[in-house]
């Protein structure tokens, strides 16, 4: 049973209340509106990243979607699994889902893009997609978390963490995007 959402699970220090600069950022936005649009995700939208020079920026924590606007984005521009510590740019708190995102983009050097949402309905149909799944439930937010995704990242573009929610993988945001959709258009 996957466990309730009680906040983030790391230490946040601030580098900068500034928010990020990228143009890029409204290519977040457009897909966060759009799978909110679309009924992809409620108002527990997950999170969506992208890989920046300095590390990544990523959607804040507790946003909705439908309504989220390009000054709450975070970047992260170092972080430490072990002692749960992520320096940001930003005024919000990432999401709690940062650890997860730093690991692949540290394993998987093509990738630039990282989706992650919950849909019910894609994690019941995983074994007759034949989708990549991790082993063992682990709680959000945690390294333990993102030591079981690396056990079975490698090779795939799209999976699902057991019981939680699934994970697009792209060279670009429109890749993972347009991943995320055509997975759920075969429901």
């Amino acid at each position: 049973m996957p466990e309730g959402y009680v906040g983030t699970k790391f230490q946040t220090i601030y580098a900068s209340h500034e928010p990020p600069c990228d143009a890029r950022i409204d290519e977040l936005v457009k897909w966060c509106r759009r799978f909110a649009k679309l009924g992809i995700v409620g108002k527990a939208m997950g999170n969506v990243s992208f890989r920046t020079a300095d590390g990544f920026i990523i959607s804040p924590t507790g946003t909705d979607p439908a309504t989220i606007a390009s000054r709450q984005f975070v970047e992260v521009i170092k972080t430490d699994i072990a002692i749960r510590e992520l320096t940001v740019r930003g005024a919000g708190e990432p999401s709690s889902e940062s650890m997860m995102h730093a690991a692949i983009y540290d394993a998987r050097f093509e990738i630039n893009a990282v989706f992650h949402a919950h849909n019910d309905a894609l994690l019941a149909a995983a074994a007759r997609f034949r989708l990549a799944v991790t082993e063992r439930e682990q709680p959000y937010g945690t390294p333990e978390l993102a030591q079981e995704i690396l056990k079975i990242l490698y090779g795939h573009h799209f999976f699902i963490m057991r019981n939680h929610g699934f994970v697009s993988l792209g060279r670009t945001m429109d890749d993972a995007g347009r991943q995320v959709e055509e997975m759920l258009a075969k429901l």
